[in-house]
């Protein structure tokens, strides 16, 4: 039997379903090729702003239903610094939320196997609307991922070797303190809790030894489906950090009680070459220093990959 690879098993191909333009950018509803059993998340939707011949920077917007509006800010204001500027819709999210759900909901389910098909969409939603926009916009490429986009950003630039740099804020990796230290996975730990079929201290043993040397048997980015001691090894950015090979940027922030800091820490020291700064904010207070992270990104991008044609 052939083994089944995270994320590779499906296509990446894009394909154009409906394209809208106007003075302040465009629309365009790309095909997923991730067949979730949701129609409402069939299409997928990317957002684009150009604004010069710079590069193409795919942002990975965060979980939730009132961020989309100012996270847009940031692409909308790339286009302004003289790059392509795109931002894609997740799976489960806003216009792809189905019916009965709240946006992002679904990817607050305890079941490790389902969460592991839903991270799967989205990566492969990634690697479409990247494969688009190296199709209709200039190189090189970049990804910057806020939050839980930044998880998606790193196994998408861990699978996709053409990603001249890239930029995180507020993320991290290791889904042990995830799980149980951040405030907004508490619903996961109830729902834990009542069917028992996780807790604490089975997570944190599992995310000792065993995580590591699991870690350790890995030689390349494309991760067995099965292989791993539970499911969630198998979509946790941190399994694909030492896969990461582009110059990153982690933006932390000090008092975040959605992504723990110690998760922000072992991300950056796992990714090969990372630079990681801190912000004297929280989670949610970090959009006020959005012109900052901006600016650190823009002058990271350029100066790691300034002249570079990457492909």
């Amino acid at each position: 039997m052939e083994n089944v690879v995270f994320a590779r098993r499906y296509s990446d191909h894009p394909e154009i379903i409906e394209r809208s333009d106007s003075d302040k950018g465009s629309r365009i509803i790309l095909k997923s090729n991730y067949p979730s059993g949701f129609s409402e998340n069939g299409d997928l939707p990317l957002y684009l702003y150009k604004g010069g011949r710079k590069g193409t920077v795919l942002f990975f917007h965060g979980r939730g239903e009132k961020n989309l509006d100012y996270l847009r800010w940031f692409p909308e204001n790339l286009a302004k610094t003289g790059y392509a500027g795109a931002m894609m819709i997740l799976p489960y999210h806003f216009e792809r939320t189905p019916i009965g759900y709240r946006s992002g909901e679904l990817f607050l389910d305890p079941r490790t196997d389902v969460l592991r098909e839903r991270f799967e969409n989205a990566v492969v939603d990634g690697l479409t609307c990247l494969n688009y926009l190296k199709w209709e916009c200039p190189p090189p490429y970049f990804l910057m991922g806020y939050s839980f986009g930044g998880f998606i950003s790193v196994i998408t630039a861990a699978l996709d070797r053409s990603i001249c740099a890239l930029s995180l804020v507020v993320t991290g990796g290791n889904f042990y303190h995830i799980t149980w230290k951040s405030f907004v996975t508490g619903v996961m730990r109830v729902k834990y809790e009542e069917d028992g079929s996780c807790n604490k201290e089975k997570c944190k043993k599992l995310h000792g030894e065993d995580y590591e040397r699991y870690i350790r048997s890995l030689e390349g980015p494309e991760l067995e489906i099965g292989s791993a001691p539970i499911s969630c090894f198998e979509y946790d950015p941190l399994t694909f950090a030492k896969f990461v090979k582009c110059p990153t940027l982690i933006n932390g922030a000090l008092f975040d009680i959605f992504v723990p800091r110690r998760s922000t820490k072992e991300l950056s020291e796992r990714i090969p070459n990372s630079t990681l700064r801190w912000m004297p904010t929280g989670h949610l207070t970090s959009i006020l220093l959005k012109k900052t992270i901006l600016k650190r990104s823009i002058d990271f991008f350029e100066g790691k990959c300034k002249g570079k044609n990457v492909l």
